[in-house]
């Protein structure tokens, strides 16, 4: 089984959680301050579209999505990954991009929030093609500093 993505399940929550990256909890941590299955959960029940990674093992490794914000315009995308993700990055990166392209034509604003500290998170954004407009110095719960991440679809 190659690598790929599917619709995310409850069980995929159950499966991520306790193997979630460091990078990845800290910044949940300094966000909301909520754990990560907690965080996973919320993303799932929230989420326009909601997917998990799956390794060439079949393991969940990742979760990833959108969540509609109060504006029919903006969309709120996130991921959150095992350490594993690496493994399959030459898969996922184009993957990854060409999701983003679609949902960039639902939600013609995507926007969200990234750890400053989470360095593979940012060029991973970068590839993606996110623009980091400002520094927020004290974001979330944990008042650490966040960029703020838009992605804009000139229709």
């Amino acid at each position: 089984m190659i690598p790929h993505y599917r619709p995310a399940t409850l069980d995929d929550v159950h499966e991520l959680a306790p193997k979630m990256r460091k990078s990845d909890v800290e910044e949940i941590e300094a966000s909301s301050g909520v754990e990560p299955a907690q965080a996973l959960f919320l993303s799932l029940l929230a989420g326009a579209e909601t997917h998990s990674i799956i390794a060439q093992d079949g393991e969940v490794i990742g979760m990833f999505g959108v969540v509609p914000s109060a504006d029919p315009l903006i969309g709120i995308p996130w991921m959150l990954a095992s350490d594993r993700l690496p493994e399959i990055k030459k898969e996922f990166l184009p993957q990854s991009l060409e999701w983003v392209k679609e949902v960039n034509k639902k939600f013609p604003i995507l926007l969200n929030y990234v750890d400053k500290r989470n360095k593979k998170a940012i060029r991973w954004l970068r590839y993606l093609g996110f623009k980091f407009p400002q520094l927020v110095d004290e974001f979330g719960v944990g008042s650490k500093p966040f960029y703020e991440f838009v992605r804009i679809n000139y229709v």
